[in-house]
């Protein structure tokens, strides 16, 4: 008996540091930022992709992988301007924290005045934009 329940405690240690590594159930699938034209999409290889549609639907994006806790470290910006140029950007969206709150996706970013953090809430949508797909297929290209 007791050798049955370390070999389960010892298992579940395992599971516990293997399932550490995963995106939380639930954040795998495509979310829109409440405020602007911006989408995070979470496949099921963690690969994270964000794509940001300004009003004159210049395109910038960057990629990550989901790591443990929820970190997420974003390469460089890519910016692509309406008629499909890429214009070197020159921007870093830095480290962000990504967690799943009910149904609600949040990502902790650098404030935009840069002092602290902000959180944006993002709500779960079925798929991304025509053109953000384009610059997804792009993004893994690469």
């Amino acid at each position: 008996m007791m050798r049955r329940m370390t070999l389960v405690g010892l298992l579940c240690l395992l599971c516990a540091e293997a399932s550490g590594q995963t995106a939380e159930q639930g954040l795998q699938s495509t979310w829109k930022y409440l405020r602007a034209f911006n989408y995070v999409h979470v496949d099921e290889q963690d690969r994270v992709f964000q794509c940001r549609v300004d009003t004159d639907l210049n395109v910038q994006f960057a990629t990550a992988l989901y790591q443990a806790g929820g970190t997420i470290e974003w390469s460089p910006v890519r910016f692509f301007g309406l008629y499909g140029q890429e214009v070197p950007s020159g921007r870093e969206w830095g480290t962000n924290t990504m967690e799943l709150k009910s149904r609600i996706m949040f990502l902790t970013v650098p404030a935009a005045n840069g002092q602290g953090t902000a959180r944006e809430e993002y709500d779960k949508v079925a798929t991304l934009p025509t053109i953000c797909e384009h610059y997804r297929r792009v993004a893994f290209e690469d």
